[in-house]
């Protein structure tokens, strides 16, 4: 069957297994870089939140020949296990002094989210835009957000220049930023084993938050490039690997006049390891301790 018959199969079925009165309904998703994603809302009555599950990855597994019956018992099981216990405290996001304390902000490609842009406050940032966020909750498993747009400005009766304050100081708190040797993280993968082959990991260092996700917003925290490039008592090359990270290579003042080949290794990751919504930017920049500036 095609994607739109097996999503139609799929709402029938679960319709089949759960309580008469829980809703199921599919709805149209647009994340980041313009990627759209059909998303399962299961509501039951007197909820207001529900996690969304995502059906694209189970129409991949059925191509692949799962069968349907595992499919939507899959589905069911992830259900469960994220259903939320109790309804979402709505004043955690229209008061004002609440929320305040839970704006964030994240960086995506700028060209690439166009659309978005029209719809939300937002800043530039080389290539990039600096996008906000008011966090609902954040674990190693998994977080909760919900995007500031326009209109919420309006009803919260702030500038963006005053939202992007709350932001720059709000951050940093909530998402901590992490710094760790590649070869760290190699070692933890398992991917390295032999000394010989942990000697020939080039100095790199992968830069995000605490929970690894959208974490290459910490490149822009205030002082932290500054701090680093002075532990390292040189320039940077950022290499965006994904909106969650970006990696820093120690560099000189030559290198910023060709950085063709860290560009190149940029798009190569693009195209061939990241979904089209992780890509953060297809060139690498250039952080002068001179300056104090990240050049494009």
């Amino acid at each position: 069957m095609n994607y739109q018959e097996f999503l139609s199969t799929v709402q029938a079925q679960l319709s089949l297994r759960i309580e008469t009165d829980v809703s199921l309904d599919i709805q149209s998703f647009t994340k980041n870089n313009g990627t759209k994603y059909d998303g399962l809302v299961i509501l039951r009555p007197g909820r207001n939140v529900s996690p969304t599950i995502y059906l694209q990855p189970y129409y991949h597994r059925y191509l692949d020949g799962v069968c349907l019956d595992e499919i939507c018992d899959d589905i069911l099981n992830t259900y469960r296990t994220h259903e939320p216990k109790e309804n979402f405290d709505t004043g955690i996001f229209t008061d004002f002094s609440r929320a305040g304390k839970r704006i964030v902000l994240r960086l995506v490609n700028y060209e690439k989210n166009t659309e978005l842009l029209k719809q939300v406050p937002y800043f530039r940032y080389l290539d990039l835009a600096v996008i906000f966020y008011c966090m609902l909750h954040a674990d190693s498993d998994n977080q909760a957000n919900i995007l500031i747009r326009n209109e919420h400005l309006k009803y919260w009766k702030i500038s963006k220049d005053e939202l992007y304050d709350l932001a720059k100081k709000n951050t940093p708190k909530l998402l901590m930023p992490q710094l760790t040797p590649m070869k760290n993280i190699l070692e933890e993968m398992h991917v390295l084993t032999e000394p010989e082959l942990m000697e020939s990991v080039p100095p790199l260092y992968v830069l995000t938050n605490q929970y690894r996700t959208n974490g290459a917003a910490v490149m822009i925290y205030d002082g932290l490039l500054q701090e680093v490039s002075g532990h390292l008592q040189s320039d940077l090359i950022i290499l965006p690997s994904s909106i969650h990270e970006v990696l820093l290579l120690a560099a000189d003042e030559s290198e910023h006049e060709n950085m063709s080949h860290y560009n190149d290794m940029v798009k190569e990751v693009n195209e061939f390891e990241l979904p089209d919504e992780e890509i953060l930017s297809d060139h690498a920049y250039y952080y002068s301790r001179k300056s104090n500036l990240v050049l494009a």
